[in-house]
C-alpha cells in the first residue's frame, strides 16, 4: 500500500492533548513519514533502502515546570505511557518563568503548498533512471574520469501539533534530491573531485542538466589549477557567490538570534536601533516563501510562521523567538520555534534566511573589478567563527579576478575578517536569488575588502 499523508498525525495529537488532567496543560508533537535512498554507480544500482517512521513528543506543564517524553510507538497504551512519563518528569525539572506554551495568537497561516501528489506515484524505476541520467550527463564530459557514487533520496511526511491551551496545526510535505560525487585528474595526474546536487519537492523540480554542468565546471576548474596555486595574503575586494553568501547568512543569523549567550559582546549585542551593516543589507527570515528550502506553514509549537526582519537597511530590526525565549525577552513568539524531530524540544531559530535582492548585476560587478577574488565555496565557517567577537577564518576556493575577468582558480586558501566588518563592507547585493539546501538563500554580494590568503585563524 502506498504511504499517504491522511491526517493520522493530527488525530493522534488531538487524542494526546485530550489526556490533560485538571491543573495541567499538555502539548503533543506527532510526526510520521516515509523515505527512500538509492545508490547508483556505473549505471547500476548498488543499494535501495526504504523506511517508514513515526513518533510523538509530549510536553506536560504543571505550574512553572515542564516535563518532556517521547515514544516511537503510536498505539493507545504507548500514548498513555508517554503522557504519564512527561507528567512524572515535570516533577523533577527546575521551575522557570519561561515554562510556557504559546497561546493562539490569531496570525493566519500563509498558503504554502509543500506537498506534491505526483511524488506518491514516482516508481523506483523512475528514481533509478534519474540517478543514472545525472551520472550519464556528468561522465560524458572528457574532464570526468570516474564516479564515486550517485545518490537519490526522497521523503514524505506529515506532522501535527495540538495543545490543551488551544493551539492546533497540521502540515505535510514531500521532498527529493539527487547528489553525485565525481572524480577527475589534472594534467599532472593529481586526483580532483566535485559534487553535483539537485533538490525539489518532486522529480519534475530537479534540474539535472544544471547539476551535472556545475559538477563538470567545478571539476574542470580544479583540474586546471596548479598544484602550488596560492594567493599571497592580502586585502582584496571580494565577490561572494550565492552558495558562499548562504553559508555566511546561516552563521550571521544564528549570532543575531543568540544575544543572551554573549551579553554585551559581538554582533549579537547590538540594540534594536544599532547600525550593523551597510544600508543595502536587509536580512529576513521568511518561511512563508514557498521557494525557500525551509518553507513551512507552522512553527514547531503550532503557530503560523511569518516574515520576520532581522536587519532592515543595515540596522538590527528584531530577533526570532519561540514561546520560552519570548517570555524571557518580554516579547511574543515570532512563530520561529524549531525542532530536530519528535525526540527534541523546541528552540527559536531561522528556517528561511534571505537577503532582499539589490540592484547589483553580478556580471557588471565582476567587470568593474580590476583585481579581486571570487569566492565559490566556503567550508569550516561555523567552527572557524568566534561566537563572541564575530572574527572568522574559513577555507575557501574560487578564482582570482584580473581586469574584470575570472583568472586562475585557487582550490585552497583562507578568507578571514569579522562578520561586522563583512556586513559593513557590503557594496552591493545582487539582483539574483538562488534557492539552496539549508536555512538560507544566496545572492551574489560585493564586499569592499576582506583578507584573502594565508593560514590565519580567528580563534
Amino acid at each position: 500500500m502506498t504511504w499517504q499523508a491522511d491526517r493520522t498525525a493530527l488525530w493522534i495529537a488531538r487524542t494526546i492533548a485530550g489526556r490533560a488532567h485538571a491543573g495541567e496543560d499538555v502539548e503533543a508533537f506527532v510526526a510520521r513519514g516515509t523515505d527512500s535512498q538509492i545508490l547508483v554507480r556505473n549505471q547500476s544500482v548498488e543499494s535501495i533502502t526504504t523506511a517508514e517512521s513515526g513518533g510523538a513528543g509530549v510536553r506536560v506543564r504543571v505550574g512553572n515546570r515542564i516535563g518532556f517524553a517521547h515514544t516511537n510507538q503510536l498505539d493507545e497504551a504507548s500514548l498513555d505511557a508517554v503522557v504519564a512519563d512527561a507528567r512524572d518528569n515535570a516533577r523533577f525539572t527546575q521551575p522557570s518563568d519561561a515554562a510556557v506554551f504559546p497561546d493562539p495568537d490569531g496570525v493566519p497561516a500563509a498558503y504554502v503548498d509543500l506537498w506534491r501528489e505526483e511524488w506518491i506515484g514516482t516508481t523506483v524505476q523512475h528514481k533509478v533512471a534519474l540517478a543514472c541520467e545525472l551520472e550519464r550527463l556528468a561522465t560524458s564530459s572528457p574532464g570526468v574520469s570516474g564516479v564515486k557514487s550517485v545518490s537519490w533520496g526522497d521523503a514524505a511526511g506529515e506532522s501535527a501539533i495540538v495543545s490543551s491551551v488551544g493551539v492546533e496545526s497540521y502540515s505535510r510535505r514531500t521532498s527529493c534530491f539527487l547528489s553525485g560525487y565525481f572524480i577527475g585528474r589534472s594534467s599532472s595526474g593529481r586526483t580532483v573531485t566535485s559534487t553535483a546536487y539537485a533538490t525539489g519537492r518532486c522529480p519534475a523540480d530537479l534540474d539535472i542538466p544544471a547539476a551535472a554542468h556545475h559538477a563538470v565546471v567545478t571539476l574542470t576548474d580544479a583540474a586546471s589549477a596548479s598544484r602550488n596555486a596560492k594567493l599571497p595574503p592580502q586585502r582584496l575586494p571580494v565577490l561572494l557567490s550565492p552558495p558562499a553568501t548562504a553559508a555566511f547568512l546561516a552563521v550571521i543569523g544564528g549570532m543575531l538570534n543568540s544575544p543572551e549567550s554573549h551579553p554585551g559582546r559581538g554582533p549579537a549585542s547590538l540594540e534594536a536601533d544599532g547600525l550593523l551593516a551597510a544600508q543595502g543589507v536587509t536580512l529576513l527570515d521568511d518561511p512563508t516563501d514557498p521557494a525557500s528550502f525551509g518553507a513551512a506553514r507552522f512553527d514547531a509549537e503550532g503557530l503560523a510562521t511569518r516574515r520576520n526582519l532581522l536587519l532592515d537597511r543595515g540596522r538590527a530590526a528584531g530577533r526570532l523567538h519561540d514561546a520560552a525565549s519570548g517570555r524571557r525577552a518580554g516579547a511574543a513568539s515570532t512563530g520561529s520555534a524549531m525542532r530536530a524531530g519528535y525526540k527534541s524540544l523546541p528552540r527559536a531559530g531561522a528556517r528561511a534566511l534571505a537577503l532582499l535582492p539589490g540592484d547589483l548585476d553580478p556580471a557588471a560587478a565582476l567587470a568593474g573589478l580590476d583585481f579581486g577574488f571570487m569566492v565559490h565555496d566556503v567550508s569550516g565557517l561555523p567552527a572557524g567563527t568566534n561566537p563572541v567577537t564575530g572574527l572568522f577564518s574559513a577555507a575557501v576556493s574560487g578564482r582570482v579576478i584580473r581586469g574584470g575577468e575570472l583568472a586562475e582558480f585557487i582550490p585552497h586558501t583562507t578568507l578571514a575578517s569579522s562578520l561586522p566588518l563583512l556586513l559593513q563592507g557590503v557594496q552591493g547585493v545582487g539582483n539574483d536569488s538562488t534557492t539552496l539546501p539549508g536555512v538560507a538563500k544566496g545572492n551574489t554580494v560585493l564586499v569592499s575588502g576582506l583578507s584573502v590568503g594565508g593560514q590565519t585563524s580567528a580563534r
